[in-house]
């Protein structure tokens, strides 16, 4: 008698032919039912199915994608995989995994590492008979970014970018985003009807498209309101480590000026920026709203919960992916979008952060 450890008794897969043996039934049968071929009678589907089920067999995908010609996969590409836990971003790739769920494909997550990588790592997931498209989630948006998606060989969308300039650039381009720009600017100009004059910025680096125009729209309202922009008020942070980068940002700012022409409010580019600043105000002994009025962006969970509550703008990354998604969906389907860029409004949310209590 030959014994067989438990631990490794599941080491074999089990395969079409064991569930046939179970069943009395041929491989061929087995994989029929598997597929819901409706010449397979349903109580044997069902039986199949369920003793798939209890054999803990997994279908080889890759196999059954040659073999339909129906991929069943997308390859959602990143630069790397921090920008996941950034602006809303764990909220775009659930919904986008759920409605791509509903209809049978699965997500790869593929990191390139830098924009020059993008072309090589391209080739090797579009190798994949299995794979149905790309979706792009970044914030780095090149030209050569956008010419490599122009000319792609499959159903490509961007996501989470959206063209609120530069329209010509963007011919062809399926993309689904946030109105950063106006929603930037609403936030700005919530500041200025305050009685403001003396606005900051706490932005991110140049080169993310999403911070730049955010940083675009406290421009505008500066120059629609007829504000100066000081180049002392405005302070530079790493959009991935934005709550310490926010605190060290205030610091700065404080030392750069004096009592007497510092910011008395702020504008952040995200709500992480945003968290940090209250904490590096709370440093240096000044109460927000009463010595500073801080905006952040994005409506992050936690955004509620600051001391004080933040005044934020939304970003909703549930119907950005949920957009992404259905884009991606139509396309591989073969039908063509009646509108391949899809905006999603930002709104401002007013909180005690930005209430100019005992302000006079």
């Amino acid at each position: 008698m030959r014994l067989i450890s438990p631990g490794f008794a599941h080491l074999k897969k089990p395969t079409l032919h064991d569930i046939g043996r179970k069943l009395g039934v041929s491989p061929a049968s087995v994989s029929r039912a598997l597929a819901d071929n409706p010449r397979i009678s349903l109580t044997l589907r069902q039986q199949v199915q369920k003793a798939a089920s209890e054999l803990g067999y997994v279908p080889n995908s890759a196999a059954r994608a040659l073999r339909t010609g129906k991929p069943d996969m997308a390859a959602l590409m990143v630069p790397n995989l921090s920008v996941l836990r950034t602006d809303g971003n764990l909220d775009v790739l659930q919904s986008i995994d759920e409605e791509l769920g509903q209809q049978g494909i699965r997500l790869l997550v593929a990191s390139y590492h830098q924009p020059s990588l993008v072309p090589a790592t391209m080739r090797k997931v579009l190798a994949d008979p299995r794979l149905a498209g790309l979706l792009f989630l970044t914030n780095y948006i090149t030209e050569q970014l956008v010419e490599v998606i122009q000319k792609s060989p499959t159903a490509t969308v961007l996501v989470n970018a959206y063209p609120e300039r530069s329209w010509e650039q963007w011919d062809g381009i399926m993309a689904s985003g946030t109105e950063n720009l106006l929603g930037a600017e609403l936030a700005t100009m919530h500041i200025v009807k305050n009685g403001h004059t003396r606005i900051g910025a706490l932005v991110c680096e140049q080169g993310q498209r999403d911070a730049d125009l955010r940083e675009e729209g406290y421009t505008h309202a500066l120059n629609r309101s007829g504000l100066e922009i000081n180049p002392l008020h405005i302070v530079r942070c790493d959009f991935l480590r934005g709550f310490e980068t926010g605190r060290r940002a205030v610091h700065k700012l404080m030392a750069a000026c004096t009592s007497a022409d510092r910011p008395t409010a702020l504008f952040c580019s995200s709500d992480d920026i945003a968290a940090g600043a209250l904490r590096g105000l709370m440093d240096v002994g000044l109460s927000v709203p009463r010595d500073m009025e801080v905006v952040g962006f994005g409506n992050h969970p936690l955004s509620i919960a600051m001391n004080p509550p933040l005044t934020t703008v939304t970003h909703d990354g549930e119907a950005v992916g949920r957009n992404a998604a259905r884009l991606f969906l139509e396309v591989t389907n073969g039908g063509h979008p009646k509108e391949a860029q899809l905006l999603q409004p930002a709104e401002l949310i007013v909180r005690a952060s930005s209430l100019a209590i005992g302000r006079g």
